[in-house]
């Protein structure tokens, strides 16, 4: 079953911050990285509970390729609410 996937106004600002700064470097690379994080949500969406608990019941899922974690929450109607997206 797959979850319904939600960004906060804060998540959608770091993956914006992240592509513009990828994209500034070397062109296409911010777009590459929007795709991958395409990707790890897609994961999130199939098994959202397959990520750690990290802290104040918000869940982990880093991303392999870029130095990203992504930091999110199930929400009581079974949604993910991604609430960040870190550069570690």
């Amino acid at each position: 079953m797959s979850h319904p996937i939600v960004l906060s106004a804060d998540a959608v600002l770091d993956i914006d911050e992240a592509v513009e700064y990828y994209n500034s470097r070397s062109y296409g690379l911010g777009f590459e990285f929007a795709d991958t994080l395409d990707s790890y949500f897609k994961k999130v969406s199939q098994l959202p509970t397959a990520s750690a608990i990290r802290y104040d019941n918000i869940r982990v899922k880093p991303v392999d390729t870029f130095p990203y974690t992504i930091h999110f929450t199930i929400a009581a109607d079974n949604s993910v609410i991604i609430l960040r997206v870190f550069n570690n």
